[in-house]
């Protein structure tokens, strides 16, 4: 545990000059043309390939029968049905249609778009809610809450974008966009605590990645919700245990994601209050993880639980990406001449280099999602999340319903 005298003694700007100065010199990775045909290649490969049947079957690819029998005519009637997991194909579509975006002459562009038309068709879609629909019981909560999160940052993209497929994708997805927007935000509301691990049921990361979407979907019934309750969830934080990361098969940082959600919600002055008593200084021995390469030597790739291990391992390639975006995130949240901002980014550049350095060393356990979250940190990279989408063109109307009823 950190000892609480760490935390809560103020900006000591000498001792976090000095610091950076003994930071590696670190360039941040190369985004270029093939940097980006790569990362979409990643996303593509896997967009059309059939997740695996999973061991909790959850009938909505893989029918219940011994042995598991494929639902007939998927691609009819599923849209994110590859990817190795459902919110896995979710934020791949996300990735490709955020690379279409940034570079319409991508090479692949005919691929993207392809896919942006195939999966999306009516009766896919009706596929989608059909199966969420019929779920009870237990079942209901499949892929609450990280599941509906990436659909609904998947929608704000889409939604707040001028493109021809853009637009298509927005009015295919806004039925399950309003769908998983009501449902989460009474999940939010009824939540009794927080969800802390480093895994996907992080409610921090969760509500960061839906408050990217109700921003530029301007659902403000879900901002509102995501604002309220993280400051009832988190407001009260102090001392956060960051010599506890990462745990063993970690795909998010406990600490820096709740750090940079609440610099997204907080008015500057509370946050930087807040902020001191939650993180401990970066130049303290107890920040000091997140300046180090990720340690993945536990993991045993040759042994007969291979599989298990190359998907632990590519969940702490991946972690170097998320401390990456929290890092920048967390910067974009402070005064202009706080003196962390160029720690923490260089932070983030040093993580997003191990991360790129791995990234094909977990095989499809990686190939099938990392490219998502090397695009989160390019995005990230830009600067601070958009509030509201972009403004349209004169007289135009995209046609497509509000996630929520506003």
């Amino acid at each position: 545990m950190v000892p609480a005298a760490v935390f809560g003694d103020g900006l000591d700007a000498k001792k976090v000059g000095e610091y950076l100065k003994r930071l590696p010199a670190v360039a941040p990775p190369v985004y270029d043309a093939a940097k980006r045909e790569a990362l979409a290649a990643s996303a593509i490969s896997c967009t059309d390939h059939p997740e695996e049947s999973p061991a909790n079957r959850n009938n909505y690819l893989w029918q219940y029968a011994k042995p598991p029998q494929l639902l007939d005519a998927y691609d009819k009637n599923r849209t994110f049905y590859g990817c190795s997991d459902w919110h896995s194909a979710v934020g791949s579509i996300w990735a490709l249609m955020s690379l279409l975006k940034q570079d319409p002459k991508i090479s692949v562009a005919s691929d993207i778009k392809d896919i942006a038309t195939t999966h999306f068709r009516k009766p896919n879609m009706d596929g989608e809610l059909a199966f969420f629909n019929a779920q009870k019981g237990p079942e209901a909560n499949f892929e609450k809450p990280y599941g509906y999160a990436w659909v609904l940052k998947l929608y704000g993209e889409v939604k707040g974008s001028n493109s021809a497929e853009d637009k298509k994708m927005a009015t295919a997805l806004a039925p399950l966009a309003k769908w998983m927007s009501e449902r989460y935000v009474f999940f939010l509301y009824d939540l009794k605590f927080p969800y802390r691990s480093g895994v996907e049921t992080n409610t921090a990361w969760s509500m960061s990645l839906a408050l990217d979407g109700a921003n530029l979907s301007e659902d403000t019934t879900l901002k509102t919700a995501i604002h309220a309750n993280a400051i009832r969830l988190f407001e009260k934080d102090k001392n956060c245990s960051t010599n506890f990361e990462p745990q063993n098969a970690d795909l998010i940082s406990s600490c820096l994601t709740v750090a940079a959600l609440m610099g997204r919600v907080m008015d500057q002055q509370s946050y930087l209050k807040w902020l001191d008593a939650y993180l401990p200084p970066a130049y303290s021995d107890a920040f000091q993880g997140y300046a180090k390469d990720i340690d993945v030597s536990h993991t045993n790739t040759s042994g007969p639980d291979a599989q298990i291990q190359l998907a632990a391992e590519s969940r702490l390639i991946g972690l170097n990406f998320q401390r990456a975006i929290d890092l920048l995130v967390i910067s974009y949240a402070l005064p202009k001449d706080d003196p962390r901002i160029p720690v923490f980014r260089q932070l983030a550049v040093i993580n997003a280099r191990h991360g790129y350095d791995k990234i094909g060393n977990a095989g499809y356990e990686g190939q099938h999602w990392l490219s998502t979250f090397a695009m989160l940190y390019e995005n990230a990279m830009t600067g601070p999340a958009p509030l509201t989408p972009p403004e349209k063109p004169k007289g135009h109307s995209d046609g497509t319903d509000e996630p929520s009823g506003n």
